[in-house]
C-alpha cells in the first residue's frame, strides 16, 4: 500500500511540476510592449494606515520615477493613522508636486468597502489617470516600475496587470521569505499563462481605470481579506486579459516579516483570502501536499532512507520553478537560499490549511470575518 501512495504522490508532483512551469514560461517570455510607446496618464494609489517607518521612503521612490513627471500622479491615503504618517505626508507633499493626500477619520461604512478596499477605492475615487496602479506604503519601487507596468496596457484587451514582489534579506529567516514570495509570485505568475489565474499582490497591481468602474468599483467586488485576489478574479470573470510581468525593471521591494508571528498573521490572511479559488484552492492544495503526505507515509512505514529522496526531487521541482524567475529578475543572488528555504516551505504547506480554517483575521489593528 505505501509503494502505491508513494506512485500516485510522485504522479501528482510531476504533473504539479510540467503544468507550473508550462504556464510560467509562456507567460514570462508573452511579448511585452516597449516602454514609453503608451503613455497614459498613470494615478499611483498608495494606502497607508500607521506607516510612519516607510511611507516616506516609498513617496520617495515613486517620486524618482523616470515616467514623465507630468503623466502620473501620486494618491496617499492617510486610512486612520494613529501615528505621525498624518504629518510625514504633508511633510512629503511639499516636495513631491504631485503628490495629493486623501483622509479617511472613519471606518467606510459600506460593506466590501472595510479596511484595506476602503481606503483604496478613496484614493481610487480621488485620481484621474486612465491605468490605476497600486502599490503598498512599506515598498519601495525602481525607477521604470511605472513605465513598465503602463506599457501592458497599450493592448485594449488587458484590463489588470500584476508584477512581482522582492525581499531584500539580511539573514536566514528573510532569506526564507524572499524565496517564498518569488515562489508565489511564479505559480501566479503560471496561473495567468494558463488561463487559471491562482492569485496576484496589492503592492505591485495595475487595473484599467474603465474596467474598475464597470465592475462598480470595491464597492461591487465581494468583500475579501485579500482584495488583490478579489479584483483579479473580477477582472477576468468580466472577460478581459491579465498579464504577469516577471522582470526586475517591474518588480517592487516590500519589507519582510520581522516576527515569526507576524508571519504567520500574513500567511493566515492569505489561507483565508485563498479559500475564494474555490475548487482551483482545492486542485491547487491536493498538488502542493502531495510529497508532504508521501513524507508522512514513509515515517510511519519505516521507510526513513526514502525521506531524502522525497526532500530532494520537492527541492528540484521547486527550484525548477524558481529559477528562471530568479534569473529574469537579476537575483541570482538567492540561488544558494532557495536549496534550504523548500525544507521550511514544505512545512509551512502542512500548516496552512489549520489557518484557513480561524475565520477572524487580524490586519493594520483590525480584525475581519
Amino acid at each position: 500500500m505505501p509503494e502505491v501512495i508513494y506512485a500516485v504522490a510522485a504522479a501528482l508532483f510531476i504533473v504539479r511540476i510540467i503544468l507550473l512551469s508550462v504556464g510560467a514560461h509562456r507567460e514570462r517570455n508573452r511579448r511585452i510592449a516597449p516602454p514609453y510607446r503608451f503613455r497614459p496618464f498613470v494615478s499611483v494609489i498608495i494606502p497607508a494606515r500607521n506607516e510612519e517607518l516607510r511611507i516616506a521612503q516609498c513617496l520617495l521612490s515613486i517620486a524618482r520615477s523616470d515616467y514623465p513627471p507630468d503623466r502620473y500622479e501620486i494618491i496617499a491615503v492617510d486610512d486612520r493613522s494613529e501615528d505621525r504618517t498624518s504629518a510625514i505626508l504633508r511633510e512629503c507633499a511639499v516636495s513631491i508636486p504631485n503628490l495629493r493626500i486623501v483622509t479617511l477619520t472613519e471606518p467606510r461604512p459600506e460593506r466590501n468597502l472595510r479596511g484595506k478596499p476602503g481606503a483604496l477605492d478613496a484614493g481610487i475615487s480621488a485620481s484621474t489617470g486612465e491605468i490605476i496602479l497600486m502599490t503598498d506604503a512599506d515598498c519601495i519601487v525602481p525607477s521604470g516600475w511605472i513605465a513598465a507596468i503602463a506599457a501592458q496596457f497599450d493592448n485594449s484587451r488587458v484590463g489588470l496587470t500584476a508584477s512581482f514582489t522582492e525581499i531584500r534579506p539580511g539573514n536566514i529567516f528573510e532569506s526564507m521569505q524572499a524565496i517564498e514570495w518569488t515562489l508565489t509570485h511564479s505559480m501566479a505568475l503560471a496561473g495567468v499563462g494558463l488561463r487559471q489565474p491562482l492569485g496576484c499582490f496589492g503592492n505591485n497591481l495595475a487595473v484599467r481605470r474603465s474596467v474598475y468602474e464597470a465592475l462598480g468599483g470595491f464597492a461591487g467586488i465581494r468583500f475579501s481579506v485579500t482584495e488583490d485576489l478579489a479584483l483579479l478574479q473580477a477582472v477576468f470573470a468580466a472577460g478581459h486579459e491579465i498579464r504577469y510581468v516577471c522582470h526586475k525593471n517591474a518588480a517592487v521591494e516590500t519589507a519582510p516579516c520581522t516576527t515569526f508571528g507576524e508571519y504567520i498573521r500574513q500567511h493566515h490572511r492569505w489561507a483565508r483570502g485563498g479559500l475564494g479559488l474555490g475548487w482551483r484552492a482545492t486542485v491547487f492544495i491536493i498538488l502542493s501536499a502531495t510529497l508532504a503526505v508521501s513524507l508522512a507515509v514513509a515515517v510511519y512505514s519505516e521507510h526513513y532512507a526514502l525521506l531524502p529522496l522525497i526532500v530532494a526531487i520537492r527541492a528540484i521541482g521547486d527550484n525548477t520553478i524558481i529559477y528562471p524567475s530568479l534569473r529574469a529578475l537579476n537575483r541570482t543572488d538567492l540561488y544558494f537560499s532557495s536549496v534550504y528555504s523548500v525544507l521550511f516551505l514544505m512545512a509551512l504547506e502542512m500548516f496552512i490549511p489549520i489557518l484557513a480554517l480561524i475565520p477572524s483575521v487580524r490586519w493594520k489593528g483590525q480584525i475581519f470575518r
